[in-house]
């Protein structure tokens, strides 16, 4: 090698290290810059997924707060479940609560040999209900006009045995797992939403004093008729929903209690009873009650397995 071509290749040498440095550094940066978009989008997409879980359960009824949501681990285990009860809830159960860490939705109609081991109390509705919507056995205590508070001392309950109770002491006799609470329409003309739900706590504590792990049904206040709910301001349907809302709330509050959203079904567009399932205004005819059975076979809950 000439000693001209040695002196330009030795000038050249630091040259051709420092860009081989330059590319080193370069592609150093490149897999630091892929490393974090990658880490970015998996952060992304788990916060994504926590963010649909916490849907679901919240739709579902669930309390959404963090203890409610980290001890609901079925939404982890079977997703494909807890869709496919969120899907059924929304079609079947309208506006009703239930505690998702407690219940699940059957996700199937029941049928009338369900109703032979359940227990219904409440008013006129209650009776309608269980008189006129074709129910070939059905177990039920109910007083026309009456009211939480007057269920309470009220003796006007019997099995049969000559002797005439009240609810509390009915309920001490009742032998049933499964209860359907139907009050609040006669409460309205008392004008005190408070007053109701302490009334009605009283009948509410009294099944779980006497039935330890009953399942227990809150059924909110049915709408009225337009002519009826304009005529009678205490029984209008917009208190009607303000009662509703305190039905709602004690439910959430137990944290065991199935709320259950009757009145959507019965409501027409303008918050009123729809024409076709009222009679007077107040009560429902044989249709309706009807209506009302096939909502409330729709929307049953069972206990979840520890």
């Amino acid at each position: 090698m000439s000693k001209k071509i040695k002196e330009r290749d030795e000038r050249y040498e630091p040259k051709a290290k420092h860009l081989d440095a330059v590319i080193c550094v370069a592609v150093l940066v490149m897999v630091v810059a892929v490393t974090t978009i990658a880490l970015l989008w998996v952060n992304k997409n788990i916060i994504k997924n926590s963010e649909k879980d916490e849907v679901h359960l919240n739709e579902t009824g669930h309390v959404s707060n963090e203890s409610n949501y980290l001890e609901t681990e079925e939404s982890y285990e079977e997703p494909f479940v807890l869709d496919q009860e969120v899907a059924y809830k929304h079609a079947h159960f309208n506006n009703s609560w239930y505690n998702f860490s407690k219940y699940k939705a059957k996700c199937d109609k029941v049928d009338d040999s369900y109703f032979e081991n359940v227990c219904f109390l409440g008013d006129s509705r209650t009776q309608g209900l269980l008189q006129f919507s074709g129910l070939p056995k059905w177990n039920g205590f109910f007083k026309v006009g009456t009211t939480a508070a007057a269920a309470c001392y009220e003796r006007e309950y019997t099995f049969g045995d000559g002797y005439y109770r009240n609810i509390l002491e009915t309920i001490e006799y009742a032998d049933y797992d499964i209860f359907y609470v139907g009050y609040g329409t006669n409460d309205l003309g008392l004008g005190d939403a408070d007053k109701f739900i302490q009334d009605l706590e009283v009948i509410i504590d009294k099944i779980k004093e006497c039935h330890p792990g009953a399942i227990i049904y809150v059924e909110n206040i049915l709408p009225m008729g337009e002519a009826f709910s304009i005529n009678h301001p205490t029984f209008s349907n917009e208190n009607a929903r303000i009662y509703n809302a305190k039905i709602y709330e004690m439910c959430n509050v137990y944290g065991d209690l199935i709320y259950l959203d009757i009145a959507s079904t019965m409501r027409d567009d303008n918050g009123n009873a729809r024409s076709a399932y009222i009679s007077d205004g107040l009560h429902y005819n044989a249709e309706g009650y009807k209506v009302i059975l096939n909502f409330i076979k729709g929307a049953v809950v069972e206990k979840k397995t520890m």
